[in-house]
C-alpha cells in the first residue's frame, strides 16, 4: 500500500509506522515543532539504532510557545556528539515578524528515504506522549517522488535558516524557559492511575515538569504533612517514566506504605521490591529501601542503576547515610520530599537540592531560607489620584492616573529609589486603557512597553527578555493581570503598584513576581502608590501581617505593626524593609480603627479574589484553601453573619453570598455539615475519622476502634468513648453506630472534601505532637475537648482538674489606657505572668490553686472584635507562686505564674511586653 491514513486507533498507528520506518530507512528528516522527553523516549531507541547502523538523520525542532524541553534537545545534542551522521537544528526565534511577535514554527513532517522508494508522512502529530499515544491525530503517508522532492526543498530551506544545536543556544533557551509562561499540560500522562492528583499536586507537578524542561536534575518539594507528598512523587515518576526507580526512607515501617502508593498509581506495569534489613529485593524495577541498608551496600549497585531517585522525609538527608547515597548515585532526576521547613534540623537540605524548590513555600520561609531575595517596600502617599471615585467615573480616574503631573510624581519616586544598574521595573495597572496610557506618557521619560491578555506567548517572552537584558533598552513594562501568576522574570529589580490593592492575595502574588534571585540582585524595590481611599488599601497591612509567624491579627496589633513599620515580623535581619510615610500611616490607622474587617463585603471580596486567583470555574473546595499560600483563612468564612444569621459552615457562606452551582442540601444536611465544621480547626482528628469510617461502611464500634488505632498517634479507646459522648451527629445502637443524616452522592462528595481538609490541616499544624502546641490558638471548647472534658463547659475562666488547673486569661488590650493600669492580668516579664483569680474566690478553690502541680495557661488579647470571638494563645505550662490577696475588696487573689517557656519575641510584642 503506497498511501495510508494513520491515527492512534487505526490498525497501523502513527507511532508504529514511524518506528518501522526508522528500522528500515537509509535516511530520515524530521521537521517537528514540539518535542517532549516523555514522547521522545517512545522513539529514541529506534532513532539511535538507525544512526548507529549508518543511517543519515536530521531533525529540525523549535522554541515556539516554549514547549520543546531542554531534556529532548540534550538527548539530540548527545547523539550528535556520538554520531557524525546525525544533526539537529533549532528554530530559536529565527522567523521574526515585528515588534515582540515571531512567526510560529508549526510543522509536523517526517521524511524517509529507502532503497526502493521514498515516503512523506505529514499531519498533526508532534513528538509528545499524548500525540503519539492518546490524542485524536490525523496523519497521511504519501509515497510519491515529486511530493518528496517538494517537501525536501522546504526542509532544506528551513535547515539553512535555523541554528545548529550547540551549548550556547541550549543555555539561551534554558534561561528563557526559566521565566516563560508554561501553559501546556499535554505532556502529563496520568491516565494509568485510578487515583488523580489534587490541586496542590497538580501545581507541583507542573512546576517539576517546568524545572526539568530547563535542565534541572534535582528538586525539593516542601509541602504540609498529610498533603499527599508520596502520591505526588508517584505522579511525577509517572510523568518521568523511569526504567528504574529508587525510593529511600529513614524508617522501615514507611516502606510498604510507600510501595502501595506507587502500586496505586503505576498498577502492575512494573515490578516492586523492598530492600531493607529483612528483605533484599534489589532486582525490581522500583526499589523501596531504608537509608541504612542502602548505604551499607552501595557497591552492589552501578552508579547509574536508577534514573529517578526519591528521598523521603529529606530533612534527614544531611545525615551521613543520606549524603553517601546522594553522592554515589547518578540519576537523571533526584527528588526530595519534606514537610514545612520549620521542622528541618539542618538548612543544608536546601543546598543538597541546589535550592530548587518548585512548590512554593510560605513567603516568610522562602525569605528566611534565602530562596528568594528580600524586598524593600515603600508605601507612598499619592494625593494626585482619587481612588474613591465610583465605577461610573472610571475614565476620570484613569485620566488622573495617566496625566503628566502624576507620571512626573511617579518618575520622581522611581529616581529616589532607583536600583543600581539598568532599571527593570514591572508596573501593575488598573486595566488595559490605564496600561496603554501609562506606557505612552511614561515613554517620554523611560523606554517603556505594555502587555495585555491580547499579546500571545511569543510576544510576551520577547518583552520579558528585553526587560531583563542589560543590552536591551526596555526599562518599564506595564501590565494588567497577565503577570499575576505563572511568570517570574528574575532580573526585575523594581515593582510598581499603580492601582489600589484589592486583596492581600493579589498583593502577595504580585510582590512575588519580583523576588526571584538573579546575578547582582540583592533585593527588589517595591513602590506602592497609596491613594486617598483606604477602604481596600488597608489590605496591604493585612498582607504584610501575613508574613508573621503566628499572630492573631486584630485591630490593635495591626495598628501597632503599621506604626512600627512591621519590625515585629522579625524579617529585618533577612534584609526586608517596610516604610510607609507618616501621613499615610495616620490615615490607615484611622481607617483600621473605624472599619469592620469581618464585614461580609470584605470576606466576599476576598473569596472572589481567591476564586479568580486559582482560575476556578466553580466554588473552591475546602482543600484549595490548604493548597495555596495566598488563600484566605477558610475558618473566617464560617463565623460571620449574613442577613443577621450566623454562618456555621462554608456552605452557608457560599449560599449567603449568592455563589452559583452549589449542591442542594436539605436543612438537616446543612445542620450536619455545620456541626462538623464547628470543630475546625481540629484539635484532634477522632471525630472526623469516625465519620470517615461510617461513610466507608465501617459501623461496628470495635472495628472503628481498630481503624482509629491504626491512624491516630497515641490513640486510646477512652478517646473514642469521649468523642462518641459529645458527637451529636452520630447515633449509637448497641455495638454499632449510624449517621444522623440522609446520605447522598452530593453530600458524600462535600463531606469527603471537608474531612480531608480538617485532618490534613491538623496533621500539618501538629505533626507528631499530641498535646497542646506552644503559641497555637485554641477556643475554650477545643481545650476542653482535648482534655477529654465537656466541650460545653465554657462559662468560667478557671477549671480545676485532678492535680492541675486550666486558666484562661485576657489582657484586655481594648481597654482605655487609664483602665489598663488597674487591670491585673499581665506579663511581668517574658516568663512570668501575673494572674488575678475570680471575685469572691471560695476557700476550696484557693486550696486547689495552691496545691496544683501546674497550670495550663491560655492568653487572649481581647475577647472579641466586631462580633467575632477571638481565640486564646497557649503559652505553656506554669506553676503558681506568690499568692496574695488583693486590696480591692472583691475577694480576688493574685498569683505569679512562672512559665516553663519564655514568650518568643513576636508574642512579647503582640502582648505588649515590648515595643518592637
Amino acid at each position: 500500500m503506497q498511501n495510508q491514513f494513520l491515527t492512534n486507533y487505526t490498525e497501523t498507528t502513527f507511532l508504529s509506522k514511524i518506528r518501522e520506518n526508522l528500522r528500515r530507512c537509509s535516511s530520515f528528516c524530521f521537521s517537528v515543532s514540539f518535542i517532549k522527553k516523555a514522547g521522545l523516549v517512545l522513539l529514541f531507541k529506534e532513532i539511535e539504532s538507525a544512526v548507529e547502523r549508518g543511517c543519515e538523520g536530521r531533525v529540525i525542532t523549535s522554541t515556539y510557545q516554549n514547549f520543546t524541553d531542554i531534556e529532548s534537545l540534550k538527548s539530540f545534542y548527545s547523539l550528535m556528539g556520538r554520531y557524525p551522521n546525525f544533526q539537529c537544528h533549532l528554530d530559536y526565534e529565527c522567523f521574526h515578524d515585528s515588534g515582540y511577535s515571531a512567526l510560529g514554527y508549526h510543522s509536523k513532517g517526517y521524511l524517509f528515504a529507502f532503497d526502493s522508494h521514498r515516503e512523506v508522512i505529514v499531519g498533526s502529530s508532534n513528538i509528545t506522549r499524548y500525540a503519539l499515544l492518546k490524542n485524536i491525530e490525523w496523519d497521511i503517508v504519501v509515497q510519491d517522488d515529486h511530493v518528496y522532492e517538494q517537501a525536501m526543498a522546504e526542509f532544506e530551506d528551513k535547515w539553512k535558516a535555523t541554528h545548529l544545536l550547540n551549548p550556547e543556544i541550549l543555555n539561551l533557551y534554558a534561561n528563557k524557559l526559566n521565566f516563560a509562561i508554561e501553559r501546556w499540560d499535554m505532556d502529563y500522562d496520568l491516565s494509568a492511575a485510578h487515583i488523580k492528583p489534587n490541586f496542590m499536586q497538580r501545581k507541583a507537578l507542573k512546576e517539576l515538569n517546568r524545572y526539568r524542561a530547563v535542565g534541572t536534575n534535582r528538586a525539593l518539594v516542601v509541602a504540609a504533612a498529610g498533603s499527599g507528598k508520596t502520591y505526588l512523587a508517584a505522579f511525577d515518576a509517572l510523568n518521568f517514566n523511569p526504567k528504574r526507580l529508587l525510593y529511600v526512607v529513614h524508617e522501615g515501617s514507611i516502606l510498604k506504605k510507600s510501595l502501595e502508593t506507587f502500586q496505586d498509581v503505576f498498577g502492575s506495569g512494573v515490578s516492586y521490591g523492598i530492600y531493607s534489613g529483612t528483605s533484599k529485593e534489589s532486582d525490581a524495577d522500583f526499589v523501596f529501601s531504608t537509608n541504612i541498608t542502602m548505604c551499607k551496600t552501595l557497591e552492589l549497585f552501578p552508579k547509574d542503576a536508577f534514573d529517578y531517585i526519591i528521598i523521603d522525609e529529606c530533612h534527614h538527608a544531611t545525615a551521613e547515610t543520606y549524603k553517601k547515597i546522594i553522592a554515589y548515585f547518578e540519576p537523571e532526576f533526584l527528588l526530595g520530599l519534606t514537610a514545612t521547613p520549620e521542622r528541618m534540623d539542618n538548612q543544608d537540605v536546601f543546598e543538597l537540592f541546589d535550592k530548587n524548590v518548585p512548590y512554593e513555600l510560605r513567603l516568610r520561609d522562602a525569605i528566611i531560607n534565602d530562596l528568594v531575595v528580600p524586598f524593600h517596600y515603600y508605601g507612598i502617599r499619592d494625593s494626585l489620584v482619587d481612588y474613591g471615585l465610583t465605577a461610573k467615573e472610571e475614565r476620570r480616574l484613569i485620566a488622573q492616573m495617566a496625566n503628566d503631573e502624576h507620571c512626573a510624581f511617579i518618575s520622581s519616586q522611581i529616581e529616589a529609589h532607583r536600583p543600581q544598574g539598568k532599571l527593570k521595573a514591572l508596573a501593575f495597572c488598573r486595566n488595559v486603557t490605564h496600561a496603554r496610557m501609562m506606557c505612552e506618557v511614561m515613554g517620554e521619560r523611560y523606554h517603556t512597553a505594555y502587555l495585555t491578555g491580547r499579546n500571545d506567548i511569543g510576544e510576551r517572552i520577547r518583552a520579558y527578555n528585553d526587560l531583563q537584558s542589560d543590552s536591551a533598552e526596555l526599562e518599564v513594562l506595564f501590565t494588567v493581570d497577565i503577570l499575576n501568576e505563572g511568570v517570574d522574570i528574575p532580573g526585575v529589580n523594581m515593582v510598581l503598584f499603580l492601582r489600589p490593592t484589592e486583596s492581600f492575595t493579589i498583593f502577595i502574588q504580585q510582590l512575588g513576581r519580583g523576588l526571584r534571585k538573579y546575578d547582582n540582585k540583592s533585593y527588589v524595590t517595591v513602590l506602592d502608590f497609596i491613594g486617598n481611599s483606604y477602604k481596600r488599601s488597608v489590605q496591604i497591612a493585612f498582607a504584610l501581617s501575613s508574613l508573621a509567624e503566628n499572630f492573631v491579627v486584630e485591630k490593635r496589633l495591626m495598628a501597632s505593626l503599621v506604626r512600627d513599620d512591621f519590625t515585629a515580623l522579625g524579617l529585618s535581619e533577612y534584609g526586608v524593609e517596610i516604610h510607609i510615610d507618616d501621613l499615610s500611616k495616620e490615615e490607615i490607622l484611622d481607617f483600621i480603627d473605624q472599619e469592620n474587617f469581618n464585614a461580609i463585603k470584605y470576606l466576599k471580596q476576598d473569596y472572589f479574589n481567591f476564586k479568580k486567583y486559582i482560575n476556578s470555574e466553580f466554588y473552591p473546595k475546602h482543600m484549595d484553601y490548604l493548597n495555596n499560600d495566598c488563600a484566605p483563612d477558610l475558618i473566617r468564612f464560617m463565623s460571620i453573619k449574613i442577613g443577621g444569621k450566623k454562618t456555621g459552615c462554608y456552605y452557608q457562606f457560599l449560599s449567603g453570598i449568592g455563589e452559583e452551582h452549589l449542591p442542594v442540601f436539605t436543612e438537616e444536611q446543612v445542620t450536619f455539615i455545620g456541626t462538623l465544621s464547628g470543630l475546625l480547626p481540629l484539635v484532634r482528628p477522632h471525630e472526623y475519622e469516625i465519620i470517615r469510617c461510617l461513610m466507608n461502611g465501617i459501623y461496628r464500634i470495635e472495628e472503628i476502634d481498630r481503624a482509629l488505632a491504626e491512624k491516630i498517634l497515641g490513640y486510646e479507646t477512652e478517646q473514642l468513648d469521649h468523642a462518641l459522648q459529645f458527637l451529636k451527629v452520630v447515633t449509637r445502637n448497641g455495638n454499632e453506630l449510624s449517621l444522623n443524616v440522609q446520605m447522598d452522592d452530593q453530600l458524600a462528595e462535600y463531606l469527603d472534601d471537608l474531612l480531608t481538609y480538617g485532618v490534613t490541616r491538623y496533621d500539618a499544624e501538629n505533626g507528631k505532637e499530641t498535646g497542646f502546641q506552644l503559641w497555637q490558638n485554641y477556643r475554650m471548647d477545643q481545650v476542653q475537648l482535648k482534655l477529654l472534658k465537656n466541650p460545653g463547659y465554657t462559662a468560667v475562666g478557671t477549671y480545676y482538674y485532678d492535680d492541675y488547673v486550666v486558666i484562661f486569661a485576657s489582657l484586655k488590650k481594648d481597654l482605655p489606657e487609664e483602665d489598663k493600669l488597674n487591670y491585673q492580668d499581665k506579663f511581668l516579664q517574658a516568663d512570668v505572668f501575673q494572674w488575678e483569680s475570680m471575685a469572691n474566690l471560695p476557700a476550696s478553690h484557693l486550696e486547689k490553686l495552691n496545691q496544683s502541680r501546674f497550670a495550663h495557661l491560655f492568653i487572649r488579647k481581647v475577647s472579641d472584635e466586631n462580633g467575632i470571638v477571638l481565640p486564646f494563645t497557649y503559652v505553656g505550662k506554669g506553676t503558681l507562686h506568690n499568692c496574695r490577696k488583693t486590696e480591692n475588696g472583691n475577694g480576688t487573689y493574685l498569683f505569679d505564674v512562672a512559665m516553663e517557656h519564655e514568650l518568643p519575641d513576636y508574642l512579647q510584642y503582640d502582648f505588649g511586653l515590648t515595643k518592637g
